[in-house]
């Protein structure tokens, strides 16, 4: 004789005192779920919210592992972070926009709540079927939703929310109306792209070669093709942008050229300085607007100087090509200096987390971390804007669909605009090279000084 019982799925089981009748209970978390999570109780069916309950006094002492939260990374549309929108409508995430339609047409007359009245959850089912369809529905909201997943819900909580690296480099280093000069600062998208590569390695097939793992062949292959697609799609954006903005800058500068009788024209020349110099002005209120202008200004004139140069000599060419080399060479040498002290100071604080310094310490040392990091972003795309600004401006100077006097014109007035750009000086704000934005301890400690300094006057 024996006695036999049902096994139930290995599950991670989350213990708890119903809040309504006190009964012991236990449930699993979903792996994804849309918006907020609630139990229902096997006694007396009441709903309450996950993690709104005490733990049950009647748990092991050893309770299960957490759930298991949204992948790391940053999805794809081909790799989604997060399925459950998918999977409430019985989608995979290749779904078309016709069959996302039908899907949602179909699971609409099923579960619609007048069609349903003995079915406590079926307003719910239909709230959620509705949800997902207007997310997935929408090219623009489906790929913020691949990308990121849910806000709440989708198997994390608040704390989880990410934030679109696109958007806040964009906004930080002069937004949308730097975007004709500059075009838009890759550095934000590189940071997605690494974020969505390390997503999807996560489902890449990982072999055992003397003890150690590794990619398998064929997730080597598929590395491999990502990466030629990556620099593919990257070729493609920089002549795109290259194109665009040279576009801009002969419209601007056609402001001086189709007016000079001569590079040096008297009349003109002010005039257009002076236009020049009003919409620096107005620029320079921006994120880092100063900063930006100067870096621009000095790739106009040094531009500018090494074209006019060659048009009248060919060796003071040399001598200018030179100089801008050795400027552009010294600049990555900074940007690699700055990127070194910023993986210093993370290793001081991986070491202070682990040797269990004061919580003061540690705070210090992060908000350290966080100023360095900016300093450290800005010079890159800092070296970034300049290299695309010296390929546009290469670009105009070497029309060949115009004359040779026309490009001298040009070169004229893209000193003029260098020039303007140069003379802008930061507002009451203080000294741009020292601002940092984000607010710490550290930079209130110095807006409070400047503020002192201002207060005792000459």
């Amino acid at each position: 004789m024996s006695t036999i019982v049902d096994a139930r799925p290995r599950g991670n089981y989350v213990p708890v005192d119903c809040p309504e009748c006190a009964s012991p209970q236990e449930y699993q978390i979903p792996p994804t779920y849309i918006g907020t999570l609630r139990v229902r109780c096997s006694a007396c069916k009441a709903m309450f919210a996950h993690d709104a309950a005490r733990r049950s006094n009647n748990a092991s002492p050893n309770p299960p592992p957490k759930a298991s939260k949204r992948r790391g990374g940053i999805g794809t549309d081909a790799n989604p972070i997060d399925m459950a929108y998918y999977d409430v409508l019985g989608l995979e995430a290749s779904a078309t926009s016709e069959q996302i339609k039908k899907a949602y047409r179909r699971l609409a007359i099923k579960l619609h709540p007048d069609k349903n009245r003995d079915d406590p959850d079926a307003e719910e089912k239909f709230k959620q079927i509705s949800v997902a369809y207007q997310i997935l529905s929408d090219p623009k909201t489906r790929k913020s939703y691949n990308e990121f997943g849910q806000k709440n819900g989708g198997g994390g909580g608040a704390e989880e929310t990410q934030i679109d690296p696109e958007e806040v480099f964009g906004q930080m280093f002069g937004g949308t109306r730097f975007e004709d000069l500059i075009g838009t600062i890759s550095i934000g998208k590189d940071m997605k792209d690494v974020f969505q590569q390390q997503h999807e390695e996560e489902a890449d097939d990982i072999v055992m070669v003397n003890g150690k793992p590794q990619l398998s062949p064929e997730a080597q292959a598929r590395r491999a093709e990502r990466e030629r697609i990556q620099n593919e799609e990257k070729a493609r954006e920089r002549a795109e942008r290259v194109d665009k903005l040279s576009a801009n800058l002969v419209r601007k500068l056609s402001i001086f050229t189709e007016a000079a009788k001569s590079p040096d024209d008297p009349l003109v020349g002010p005039s257009f300085k002076e236009i020049c110099r009003l919409e620096a002005e107005d620029l320079k209120e921006e994120s880092y607007g100063v900063d930006l202008l100067h870096s621009i200004g000095y790739t106009y004139k040094s531009r500018s100087a090494q074209y006019l140069a060659s048009a009248q000599f060919a060796p003071l060419g040399w001598f200018h090509g030179a100089k801008n080399t050795f400027n552009a060479v010294s600049e990555a040498v900074s940007t690699v200096r700055s990127a070194l002290e910023l993986k210093s100071v993370f290793e001081k604080l991986q070491a202070a987390e682990q040797s269990g310094v004061s919580p003061e310490e540690l705070r210090k040392l992060e908000e350290q971390a966080a100023e360095q990091g900016v300093r450290t972003l800005w010079k890159g795309a800092k070296m970034e804007v300049e290299s695309v600004i010296r390929e546009t401006c290469d670009k105009v100077l070497s029309d060949p669909t115009v004359s040779r006097e026309k490009r001298e014109l040009r070169g004229a007035a893209m000193g003029l605009m260098g020039d303007a750009f140069i003379s802008i000086r930061a507002g009451d704000s203080g000294p741009s090279d020292e601002y940092v934005r984000i607010e710490t301890a550290a930079s209130k400690q110095r807006d409070a000084a400047r503020a002192g300094e201002k207060a005792k006057g000459p």
